[in-house]
C-alpha cells in the first residue's frame, strides 16, 4: 500500500509521518503536486493546512475520477465543500484531536475495502464486455436466420468467418449487423 501525503510544512505533517511510521504504513511527502503524480498512491492524505486552491474541487475529482482514497484532515467538525463526496467510501474526514486514532484505522481498513471494490468493478466491466459480445453475436445470427441461415449454420458461420478475417467473434457480429459480410 502507498501512501501520498500533500506536504504544508507544518507540525501536522511531522505528527502524519510519526503515525504512519508508528503503525508500519510507508508514506510518501509530496511536495509539488499533480493529478498525474498521485496515480502511483493508493492513499492521498490532505490537510487543512494545505495551500492548494480549490482543494475542495480537487478532491472531489480525484475521488470520482481515480477512484483513489482520499484523507482530508480538519482541525473543525465540519464538512465544508465537501458535501458532493461526503458519503463516497473513497473519501474520508478525520479529525486532527483524533487522528491518532483514526487515521491509521481509515488507512488499513478503508483501503482493503477499496481495493476490493477495484476488483469487484474490474470483473464487473468484463463481464458487461462478454455481455455485450454475447448480445451482438445473438443479434448477428438473427439477421442470418433471416436470410435463411439456421441456429447451427449461423453459429458456424460467424465462427468460420472469425477465424478466416482473423478478427474476434464480436467484430464479425458487428460487420454482419453492419451488412458488411458477403453472405
Amino acid at each position: 500500500m502507498r501512501v501520498a501525503i500533500i506536504k504544508n510544512s507544518g507540525n501536522i505533517d511531522t505528527k502524519i509521518e510519526r503515525i504512519l511510521k508508528n503503525n508500519k504504513i510507508n508514506g510518501d511527502f509530496i511536495e509539488k503536486f499533480d493529478r498525474n503524480s498521485i496515480n502511483i498512491y493508493n492513499v492521498v492524505i490532505f490537510t487543512y493546512k494545505n495551500k492548494i486552491q480549490n482543494i475542495s474541487k480537487l478532491i472531489e475529482q480525484i475521488v470520482l475520477e481515480k477512484k483513489t482514497l482520499v484523507i482530508f484532515i480538519n482541525n473543525n467538525l465540519s464538512v465544508g465543500n465537501f458535501y458532493n463526496v461526503l458519503n463516497d467510501i473513497y473519501f474520508s474526514i478525520v479529525n486532527e484531536q483524533y487522528l491518532e486514532v483514526e487515521l491509521p484505522s481509515i488507512i488499513i481498513n478503508n483501503s482493503k475495502y477499496v481495493s476490493e471494490i477495484n476488483l469487484l468493478n474490474g470483473e464487473l466491466r468484463q463481464l458487461k464486455e462478454t455481455l455485450n459480445a454475447i448480445n451482438l453475436i445473438n443479434n448477428a445470427k438473427r439477421v442470418l436466420s433471416k436470410k435463411g441461415f439456421s441456429e447451427a449454420e449461423s453459429h458456424q458461420f460467424i465462427q468460420k468467418k472469425s477465424m478466416d478475417l482473423r478478427l474476434s467473434k464480436k467484430l464479425t457480429a458487428e460487420l454482419i449487423i453492419q451488412n458488411k459480410i458477403d453472405f
